[in-house]
């Protein structure tokens, strides 16, 4: 097995406390959940990460998929990352990897707070569909013909998402492409643990309607739209709504008041 890179993380909260792990979205860092984490600092220990390959973490020296972070992270908590089990709260990238561990490895989770995340296709129009496959087609037919970097990196610039540009430059696009080709709507019945989804109504990287979406398919789940919000302001806005779900999710299992 190759070797895992080490995971930086900060830690906030009550020492014996219950267990809270964040994991930002990609591109980012933990300190998008410090607000969150903070709000919570009396009633748990959050543990909040640098996902491999983002903020101080090595990436790993691997093509990464979800699975593989997944079961990377879950190596880390059965050797005592913070004390379980653990709320899992994931943004976005890291949603997805807490969809992964919520169907490999239960045991180490009490709950999930699931913000903005991915995982599902977004639903689109024929048209949407056809627009989009149009743009794929005239992006190759351009690539190929590219002088040199600067001519590609222009392209991709113009043709590309920003996390699809950024990855280049993070020396991630290996890992970027294959976690984002993932769809995971078929895992999401099998999700047995309470699970809350908070998304923002304005959000146009992960939409409202995958929220709802996922909700319906994960047994039990509880939805919250967060009107005034989009994907990034969900973290900070939204801050006390996380830690409101969090503290339900302790409760429900004995461990906070």
């Amino acid at each position: 097995m190759a070797e895992r890179p080490e995971l930086h993380r900060l830690t906030i909260g009550t020492d014996g406390a219950p267990g809270v792990v964040f994991a930002h979205g990609w591109g980012r860092s933990h300190r998008d959940f410090i607000p969150a984490a903070e709000a919570l600092s009396t009633v748990a220990r959050s543990v909040l990460l640098d996902l491999p390959g983002f903020g101080a973490s090595p990436r790993p020296e691997a093509a990464w998929d979800t699975c593989d972070y997944a079961d990377a992270i879950a190596e880390a908590l059965r050797g005592g990352l913070v004390k379980g089990p653990v709320v899992w709260v994931g943004h976005s990238f890291g949603g997805r990897i807490g969809l992964r561990l919520a169907v490999r490895h239960p045991d180490l989770l009490c709950g999930l707070v699931l913000v903005a995340a991915a995982g599902i296709p977004r639903a689109q129009s024929v048209a949407a569909r056809l627009r989009g496959r149009w743009r794929s087609w005239r992006f190759r037919q351009l690539k190929a013909r590219a002088a040199d970097d600067a001519a590609l990196h222009a392209l991709e610039e113009r043709f590309g998402s920003a996390d699809y540009v950024q990855s280049r430059r993070d020396g991630l696009r290996d890992i970027f492409l294959k976690t984002i080709a993932e769809d995971q709507s078929t895992d999401l019945p099998r999700i047995a643990l309470p699970t809350t989804l908070i998304y923002g109504g304005r959000d146009t990287e992960t939409p409202p309607e995958i929220g709802r979406r996922m909700a319906r398919a994960i047994p039990g789940a509880e939805y919250v739209e967060l009107e005034p919000c989009d994907h990034i302001s969900v973290l900070d806005r939204g801050r006390h709504q996380i830690a409101l779900a969090v503290k339900e999710k302790l409760a429900a299992g004995g461990a906070a008041p």
